[in-house]
Formats: C-alpha cells, sequence, structure tokens
C-alpha cells in the first residue's frame, strides 16, 4: 500500500500527463512548506542547548527572539515585533499580537488602536516615553487572527522573561488574550478589566490590571468610558506605589 507522499507523487505525474499545472504548484509549494517547518523544528531542538533563562539583558533576548525558528508565525511575518517605549519604566504595557502595520514598522501599537492608546494612555499622562510596551506574541498572526493556544504556549516563554528584565511595578495587560496568558485565568475580559490580579512567576510578583484593547473599543466605542474608569484605578496605583517607595 502507497504512504500519502508516493500517492501524491503519482498524482503530479498524471497530471503532468494531463497539461494541469496550476495543482501541481500548490502541491510543490506545500511540500517545500513542509520542508521548511521541518528544518526550523530541527534546528529549535538543536538550539535547545542555549535556554532563555539563560539571558540577562534585553539585547540578548531581543537576539534569540528574533533568531528563533520554532514559531510558524515568523514564516509569514515581514517584522519581529519586540517593543517599544521606555525600558527603565515601571510601567509595563502588554498587548496581543502586532497587526499590518507593526508588521511593517517592527513596534508594538502604531496602528488605529495603537493611536488609540495612546489617547487612553494621555488621559493619566502616560505615553511611550514613560511606559515600556510590548506584545505576548512577537509576530502578526495570518489575516490579524488570534494566535493559537500553540503560538501561544511558544511565545509566552519569551512575555515571561521580558518582564523579569524590565522588572516593572505594574503590569497593564491589553486585551483578553495577554491577561489570560499571563494570568493563567479563563474569565472574560469584561469580568476581568478595572480589578488588580497579581501576575505570578517564579519568585515574581506583580499587581496586573486588565483593560479592554483598543481594537475592541474601536468596534465598540460606548466602552471607552469604562477603560478611562480603569486609567483612573491605575493612576491610583501608580501614585500608592509612589508614595510607598518615597519618590517625589
Amino acid at each position: 500500500m502507497k504512504n500519502s507522499f508516493e500517492k501524491k507523487i503519482d498524482d503530479l505525474k498524471l497530471q503532468l500527463e494531463l497539461g494541469v499545472s496550476e495543482t501541481i504548484d500548490l502541491s510543490i509549494s506545500d511540500f517545500k512548506r513542509k520542508s521548511t517547518l521541518n528544518n526550523l523544528n530541527n534546528k529549535s531542538n538543536e538550539d535547545s542547548n542555549n535556554p532563555i533563562d539563560d539571558i540577562t539583558n534585553l539585547e540578548d533576548l531581543k537576539l534569540y527572539i528574533k533568531q528563533f525558528d520554532g514559531c510558524e508565525l515568523k514564516l509569514t511575518s515581514t517584522n519581529t515585533v519586540f517593543c517599544d517605549g521606555n525600558k527603565d519604566s515601571k510601567i509595563m504595557i502588554i498587548g496581543e499580537a502586532p497587526g499590518n502595520q507593526e508588521d511593517i514598522e517592527g513596534k508594538p501599537f502604531v496602528g488605529k488602536s495603537g493611536q488609540l492608546l495612546d489617547k487612553v494612555l494621555n488621559f493619566i499622562n502616560l505615553n511611550r516615553t514613560n511606559c515600556y510596551i510590548t506584545n505576548i506574541v512577537p509576530w502578526r498572526p495570518p489575516g490579524n487572527r488570534n494566535p493559537t493556544s500553540e503560538e501561544l504556549k511558544i511565545c509566552v516563554p519569551f512575555v515571561r522573561k521580558h518582564i523579569e528584565l524590565i522588572n516593572p511595578d505594574v503590569l497593564l495587560l491589553v486585551g483578553s488574550i495577554s491577561t489570560k496568558s499571563l494570568l493563567n485565568i479563563d474569565i472574560g475580559i469584561t469580568k476581568l478589566r478595572g480589578e488588580w490580579r497579581d501576575y505570578k512567576y517564579n519568585t515574581i510578583k506583580i499587581p496586573s490590571l486588565p483593560i479592554f484593547h483598543p481594537a475592541y473599543l474601536l468596534r465598540r466605542p460606548t466602552n471607552k468610558s469604562l477603560v478611562m474608569k480603569d486609567m483612573l484605578i491605575l493612576h491610583k496605583k501608580l501614585k500608592e506605589i509612589k508614595k510607598e517607595n518615597k519618590i517625589d
């Protein structure tokens, strides 16, 4: 009995005899794609002797992610979107995944959603000079779809290391995907938003505030007032931290 590969070869031979080319191109393309993915997986296994746990600075983390070949999303993306903002900030904002404009520019939140996020942050005098911004996933999913559970499983360790290196006082989790992925919780963002929860990983414990994603607010503008309330909650927490640390 022929295996699936041999059957496809026979199908290709038949199509050549019949003069059909379109399906042949798709099949060959499919073979090439599978071969590329196999090579990526093999390379990822070979590189396992350089674990992310050993990384101690942002530049090495950025290089590690850019050279990482274990996620299929990288094959369809233009850029690896690592971060934007002030690396010395104690306010770390974590979104979901890059969109089209982010993929083009290589920075998070630069499209329409990013413009709205800037306005939301400005409400309490925050901006990209006093915040640090990244995403759960550094590569754009095709068609701006949500990342799959497997893709999140691959990329979340990047973010955990990112959080460890920035060592922020607070996390602002933008959207359902970043919230659920980092808090290990399966509750809708509507119920989670506006309430402080702790991000916990190993010895790290950081207060985290989930908010609606600006893309959602663009679709449901009536909920903008809720995210403004959440910004006031964030502002109050920052004042408390400042007082505790006795920062002028």
